[in-house]
């Protein structure tokens, strides 16, 4: 013969563990919202953006350049840093007034300097 305590547990036991089951109904929705995935397509178009600037802009300096201890030097009227030129093929003078586009770096020794890609704009010659 059974205690008479387990068909109660028993029920009990039951009705507690069926409190959480609910049947599947249409209105219910499958997979993430719309309001995720928008928010998922701005937070990948924002770090494309952000990739693609970083990758793709060139800096300009201008200035004008002159000639010290052999290399090509220019001082930036915006951030009065003064950049060693970096020309590769591009002829650059000295005593002209010019706005250059590259890369600012730094050497192994810490100096500034700019990697020109282009010459964006020729003023002329510079004010003495």
């Amino acid at each position: 013969m059974k205690p008479t305590w387990t068909i109660p547990l028993i029920i009990a036991l039951l009705s507690i563990f069926s409190l959480d089951v609910s049947a599947q109904t249409g209105d219910s929705q499958i997979g993430p919202s719309k309001g995720a995935i928008i928010g998922a397509l701005v937070g990948v178009a924002a770090v494309t953006s952000i990739i693609l600037y970083a990758t793709l802009h060139k800096s300009s300096i201008t200035d004008c350049t002159r000639i010290e201890g052999g290399t090509n030097i220019l001082t930036d009227e915006n951030d009065k840093a003064k950049y060693a030129l970096i020309s590769g093929d591009l002829q650059l003078s000295s005593g002209e007034r010019l706005k250059l586009q590259g890369k600012k770096r730094k050497d192994k020794s810490g100096n500034r300097t700019f990697q020109v890609k282009r010459v964006k704009h020729a003023f002329g010659p510079c004010p003495q």
